[in-house]
């Protein structure tokens, strides 16, 4: 019998576990402490037969128009193929639904089909346009530069990493100095704050665009399509 709750702090090895079984990864502890205890964050996990089979953890996206983002979701590779993704997703859907906001989002890589059918029967949409994911690494600046005011940083602290998101930097279109101070802002901000990186979505159809030095001081984090869910 499948049973989606949310977390407790008793889960946490068990979700580390299986984040190092399966990407070799490990969980920050503190941070899933933060999350379970935030009515802002929150993780699910799947209980099947008496253990955790899987986990989901999502959390609130402060900007304009709010959304709840869907960070991560892993399920046992022998426990794959019974719905458990979907289960977790829609229990997601169902707390979000209760935060205000009017959509979720989720980032799925373009080859990872098992997410793809999940978030699909949970309801979710893409248009399927790829998206490159670029990272930059700290850098400190002797002075923060000037950020156009539709770009937005969003500190993100997930179960595995402490970034922060650049969001705003595609429309409108922003000039390559526009471009360089926002990323050098960021990779300040993220030195200062002890965060691993720096970090945004470009479409493959705008890359052009892109400062050709940005280009190449970046690692690329391979591609993915955007994922909407839009609620009732």
């Amino acid at each position: 019998m499948l049973d989606i709750r949310l977390a407790r702090p008793d889960d946490a090895q068990a979700i580390h576990l299986i984040l190092q079984e399966t990407w070799e990864e490990s969980l920050l502890f503190d941070v899933f402490m933060d999350h379970i205890s935030s009515p802002e964050h929150q993780v699910f996990v799947a209980m099947d037969s008496g253990e955790i089979a899987g986990f989901l953890s999502a959390f609130l996206v402060p900007i304009s128009i709010p959304r709840w983002e869907i960070d991560l979701i892993l399920v046992r590779s022998t426990r794959q193929g019974k719905g458990i993704g979907t289960s977790l997703i829609e229990k997601a859907l169902t707390y979000g639904s209760h935060l205000g906001v009017h959509c979720a989002g989720a980032s799925i890589r373009i080859d990872n089909y098992a997410s793809q059918r999940a978030f699909s029967k949970a309801g979710f949409t893409t248009e399927a346009q790829v998206r490159s994911l670029f990272l930059w690494d700290p850098l400190a600046c002797e002075s923060t530069p000037n950020v156009p005011e539709t770009v937005h940083f969003i500190p993100v602290d997930t179960l595995t990493y402490r970034g922060l998101w650049i969001e705003g930097f595609i429309e409108p279109r922003l000039s390559v100095k526009e471009q360089h101070n926002v990323v050098r802002a960021a990779r300040n901000s993220i030195f200062h704050e002890d965060r691993l990186n720096t970090g945004l979505f470009i479409p493959d159809s705008f890359k052009h665009t892109l400062a050709p030095d940005l280009l190449t001081s970046a690692t690329d984090f391979g591609q993915y399509h955007r994922w909407a869910y839009t609620y009732k």
